[in-house]
């Protein structure tokens, strides 16, 4: 049995793969086993991964007949290894000279379930290296150990968590294969990752974030328009996903309290959900065109509660209005920006109320609410609740925009 099996998803993807593929086999420790699963390519991938396993007796290539979905590719490569340590590597990215020795040194002197490795971005355009700035910390773990219950509790939080990526992570093998098995059969794009977390964490018992380890290489920007504006059909399949993974995580939940014993279980859900609409709604606010935000809620209600999205626009209408309240000039062109932003999405948050009242079980949403009032009372962008010539400039910037849209 391999020390270490590396598990590689690959689609559509012929370019890059050798090179992610021979950064594995050519590291420094040998006792281990690569195995691509190609998700039904409809180009050469295939045979380039044949090409490497006749190259390599480790390297294993398998093929699912249709396409599938990452969660699915994952899974199929999981369930055939039979490493003491699983590793997931996406088709694109590579592990640096000698990571799966300092991984083993490291795990050999601390036992643990998971072990949270670091990244070095690797940009391939300007836009991406504009991208790849605030990604680095947030793919460096923060060096701790964390126990049972709290490593789930930890990871999902708004402040102090650790990212939610399977890549740039060492799985115990049992627990990997464990977790997968549990998973449920389905496509899943983009959010698998979370999805596999949350189910990972609640199985382990030990977590270890290694320290000063940048070892994995992840490359940002190939194959992909960064910083590109989202078609509104784009941005609706993205919300379904997010959607459909907090849907699967309650699935997995009911299905195991009865074997998997915690009392957080409704606070852990929460965590997730609110980091899932924050990401939809981050890509509605940065990746949208702005004629196209009106239908793009529309289209974010379909999938997900009015709580759940005006708790984000909030967050919105938090910090427009703090950068007023700020301002050292609040006649300047940044300020009075802020100042009708700020206005537009209170208008926008107040409209969905009127129609849904929204969760007064979601304290996530009626936190980000008492803040946004604060500072929208404190900066005298509304001098009080009732404040309705206020109100009605932030219709006006709303009823602007549907006119240009028509």
């Amino acid at each position: 049995m391999p020390v270490f099996s590396a598990i590689i998803p690959a689609y559509n993807n012929s370019r890059y793969l050798p090179e992610c593929v021979r950064s594995i086999t050519a590291q420094s420790f040998t006792d281990l086993e690569v195995i691509i699963v190609d998700d039904a390519s409809t180009d050469d991938t295939y045979a380039t991964m044949q090409k490497l396993a006749e190259e390599d007796p480790r390297v294993i290539a398998l093929r699912h007949d249709r396409n599938s979905g990452t969660l699915a590719a994952r899974r199929t490569g999981v369930e055939a290894s039979r490493g003491d340590y699983v590793l997931l590597v996406d088709q694109d990215d590579e592990l640096a000279p000698d990571t799966l020795r300092r991984l083993y040194d490291y795990a050999t002197g601390h036992p643990a379930d998971i072990y949270h490795y670091g990244v070095r971005v690797a940009a391939a355009t300007d836009a991406a290296r504009e991208a790849a700035r605030g990604m680095t910390g947030f793919l460096t773990p923060t060096p701790r150990a964390l126990h049972g219950d709290s490593i789930l509790a930890t990871q999902f939080v708004q402040e102090h968590g650790f990212d939610w990526h399977v890549h740039h992570k060492m799985f115990r093998g049992e627990l990997a294969r464990r977790a997968y098995a549990m998973a449920a059969d389905t496509r899943l794009l983009l959010s698998d990752d979370l999805y596999m977390c949350f189910i990972l964490d609640s199985l382990a018992q030990t977590y270890e974030a290694i320290p000063d380890s940048p070892w994995y290489i992840y490359h940002l920007g190939r194959g992909e328009t960064l910083g590109t504006q989202l078609t509104l059909d784009a941005f609706s399949v993205l919300a379904e996903r997010d959607a459909k993974a907090l849907g699967l995580i309650k699935d997995f939940v009911d299905a195991h309290r009865a074997t998997i014993s915690r009392d957080d279980w409704s606070a852990r859900i929460s965590d997730v959900r609110d980091r899932l609409i924050e990401h939809t709604m981050n890509e509605w606010q940065d990746n949208l065109p702005e004629l196209a935000k009106d239908e793009g809620l529309r289209k974010a209600l379909q999938y997900w509660s009015a709580d759940t999205i005006c708790g984000e626009l909030y967050r919105y209408v938090r910090d427009y209005a703090y950068a007023f309240l700020v301002s050292e000039d609040r006649t300047g062109a940044k300020a009075q920006w802020d100042e009708q932003q700020a206005l537009r999405y209170l208008a926008w948050a107040e409209s969905i109320e009127q129609q849904d009242k929204g969760s007064a079980d979601n304290a996530h949403y009626l936190g980000l609410k008492s803040i946004a009032w604060q500072h929208l009372l404190d900066s005298g962008l509304i001098t009080h609740p009732e404040d309705t010539v206020k109100r009605s400039l932030g219709r006006r910037i709303l009823s602007r925009l549907h006119a240009l849209v028509q």
